[in-house]
């Protein structure tokens, strides 16, 4: 029986440690609140409040587009008419968002799961987000 139980945890962990969920772009979909932006490992600035939220939709597997909004006190947002639409590609580990028509702009993504998400720029500039939750604080 021990022997069991044992080779039950093994295998539990073996498939634990083959999934990896830090990559998956599913994630992307939803509200991203900026905590700071790098420079070649140095910390540029710090956002403790964000007056605006980046917001990404993923329309289907490999395409989406994003947009600024801003939150308000009753948990809705401020959204405007201007979007970004860009498409997911792939090369090897690695995932990129190519924005606009054509390859006008690309991120890469350096880390994603359900609570952060890193991007990098072409120029070097990394920008960390957190997942933002809308709250109305006039029912408080």
């Amino acid at each position: 029986m021990k022997r069991l139980n044992f080779l039950t945890i093994i295998i539990v962990v073996i498939i634990l440690i083959s999934c990896n969920y830090s990559d998956n772009p599913k994630y992307l979909s939803g509200y991203w609140e900026i905590v700071s932006v790098h420079l070649n490992e140095k910390e540029l600035k710090n956002f403790p409040f964000s007056s605006t939220i980046d917001y990404f939709i993923l329309t289907d597997d490999d395409n989406g587009f994003r947009k600024k909004v801003k939150p308000r006190f009753d948990g809705n947002f401020d959204v405007t008419f201007h979007q970004i639409k860009f498409k997911i590609e792939r090369n090897k580990n690695d995932i990129y968002l190519v924005y606009g028509e054509g390859e006008n702009f690309i991120e890469s993504i350096t880390k994603i799961d359900s609570l952060n998400l890193h991007l990098k720029n072409s120029e070097g500039y990394k920008y960390k987000y957190k997942r933002f939750y809308p709250k109305n604080f006039l029912d408080e």
